[in-house]
């Protein structure tokens, strides 16, 4: 990867670990917009910790490189989970913001697949 490349996607990395920081921060102090918005959209008290310990784990996993397409691949289930939310609950201004994250999120965990998905032509045994 040339450096240009390289400096990129580290940049995409602590912008979308930054991203997640701040909202995992919001659930896990009990923001009281968080707590309300959550109870609003039907989920189990506390559902938001869950929600906000995987988002600030995935975003650590961000910033080390060898475990970084699995943080992002937390936060794409995450953001799935996001989508779906928005949609059933007629919010649907938010779900291309959830889109964007995602797609980002799926670029940086391509990026950064461990070694053995990129080995091509291994002789089978």
């Amino acid at each position: 990867m040339n450096k240009v490349k390289a400096a990129a996607l580290w940049t995409l990395q602590i912008l979308l670990a930054a991203l997640f920081v701040m909202s995992a921060l919001a659930k896990l102090t009990s923001n009281p917009e968080m707590v309300e918005l959550f109870q609003k959209w039907g989920y189990p008290d506390n559902f938001y910790y869950l929600v906000g310990a995987t988002e600030l784990l995935g975003a650590i996993g961000l910033l080390i490189p060898r475990v970084a397409a699995y943080g992002a691949s937390a936060l794409m289930v995450i953001m799935v989970g996001a989508s779906l939310t928005h949609l059933l609950h007629d919010e649907t201004s938010q779900v291309a913001f959830t889109g964007v994250v995602f797609l980002l999120l799926a670029g940086v965990a391509y990026a950064r697949r461990p070694a053995f998905f990129r080995q091509k032509g291994q002789p089978s045994s």
